[in-house]
């Protein structure tokens, strides 16, 4: 399946005044009128950022699928892959330029993304960055990230988890990044926990950070 066109919030596209998204030309349009928004027409930013193939994949698309009713009431909920980092550190400017927190959540490599194409190169202020099982071969920064309120890192300890799961084996070559020294609260996730289950890790350790910072 394909969530290409399942990623912008349905409550924006309407008040953009379109029915929906069905190509890349309809989200350039969108994305076009979303600029004309005045801020009391926009609600807090929390943008999910996918890990590899996620477009097709899923998994971190399910933390924005799976998100509380009641706080998809309160939040704007976007999903962006890791490879799209201009638009993101643009999303992220525009929200905080109207006066709006801001929370980011990335996985896998969208863990990677979030802090180094994203949270260290915009200016503006960060409420919430939660990582989920982080990936590069670069590895966490060793340096606390300035316009970062609070990182709540959650991890998957490979030393105890299993080796015969396809998306552990490509993490573990890809680089985990596990405790990352710059991050607030660094969680690790029980022995049975997958990479892929991203919605798992963040709904059972990072939901409440969420609820807390965010509201």
């Amino acid at each position: 399946m394909n969530f290409f066109f399942q990623r912008n919030p349905r409550r924006l596209v309407e008040q953009a005044g379109m029915p929906g998204i069905y190509g890349q030309k309809d989200e350039k349009q969108f994305l076009t009128r979303l600029e004309t928004l005045k801020a009391l027409q926009l609600r807090p930013l929390v943008l999910v950022i996918g890990g590899f193939m996620d477009q097709f994949l899923g998994n971190s698309y399910a933390v924005s699928e799976q998100y509380p009713e009641d706080l998809a009431g309160r939040h704007d909920v976007w999903f962006r892959e890791y490879y799209e980092a201009r638009f993101m550190r643009k999303l992220v400017h525009f929200y905080a330029s109207h006066g709006k927190p801001v929370a980011i959540i990335g996985h896998s490599w969208g863990g990677d993304a979030a802090v180094n194409a994203v949270a260290r190169r915009v200016p503006d202020c960060i409420d919430l960055l939660v990582t989920l099982d982080p990936v590069s071969r670069k590895g966490p920064p060793r340096n606390r990230l300035a316009n970062v309120r609070h990182w709540l890192n959650i991890y998957i300890d490979y030393s105890s988890t299993a080796w015969l799961d396809i998306p552990n084996l490509v993490a573990r070559i890809g680089g985990p990044w596990e405790y990352a020294v710059s991050a607030d609260v660094n969680v690790a996730c029980p022995a049975e926990m997958r990479h892929a289950w991203a919605a798992g890790m963040f709904y059972r350790y990072g939901e409440a950070t969420l609820r807390e910072r965010m509201g």
